[in-house]
């Protein structure tokens, strides 16, 4: 069964049935649907089956950047999301409408941006992103390590199974999220890379402790 709580471990851009699988199987806590454009865009009814076969396994957490509300919540009601990643300032009626669909909220930030006042009261976590999300391009971890939140955070940008734990220990996240660094090629992960991932996170996070 997932966690009740926040995930720690998010492995994003699962774009098959076979991957899905894979991430279960890794351990991890969470897997990223991406619904925006995107090399790694989740397509036709595979989401909708992700999400029946695993939502009592782990986190399905559904990917929105550059969409309207109410696209937001059409694929909501459709595919059965209970939590969502939103890369956008999200409006109080947005957050309203999820919230009575019982829907947490992830809001992804890059370095320098704010979450605005409504969000601050809704969302259950900040994922840190990198400039430029899913290049696999490294985040600037000096200055994601001065951040500070009032509620857990997660960090992506360029993360690696080599370079998770060296991340975690500077930055003390609350959890991590990968795409790019465990794939062999774009949304078709490795599941050698997705275990040695959520293998070391896990690892890394047990040496920091809950932040």
């Amino acid at each position: 069964m997932r966690d009740t709580t926040v995930p720690r471990i998010k492995i994003c851009g699962v774009t098959s049935l076979a991957d899905a699988r894979l991430v279960v199987e890794s351990g991890a806590d969470a897997l990223g649907l991406i619904y925006a454009s995107s090399v790694r865009q989740v397509v036709g009814d595979v989401a909708g089956d992700i999400v029946r076969r695993h939502r009592d396994d782990l986190w399905c957490v559904g990917v929105f950047r550059r969409q309207e509300d109410h696209e937001i919540v059409r694929i909501v009601e459709r595919d059965g999301l209970a939590m969502v990643q939103l890369h956008d300032p999200a409006s109080e009626a947005l957050l309203e409408s999820l919230e009575r669909h019982g829907v947490a909220v992830i809001r992804a930030l890059r370095v320098g941006d704010e979450l605005n006042e409504v969000e601050r009261d809704q969302v259950v976590a900040v994922l840190v992103d990198g400039a430029q999300p899913g290049s696999g391009e490294p985040n600037d971890w000096d200055a994601v390590a001065a951040l500070d939140f009032a509620v857990p955070f997660l960090v992506a940008g360029g993360l690696t199974p080599d370079t998770v734990e060296t991340v975690i220990a500077l930055t003390s996240p609350w959890g991590v999220d990968v795409a790019s660094g465990v794939e062999i090629a774009h949304g078709v992960k490795d599941a050698k890379k997705v275990a040695s991932f959520v293998q070391r996170a896990r690892a890394g996070l047990a040496q920091k402790g809950p932040q």
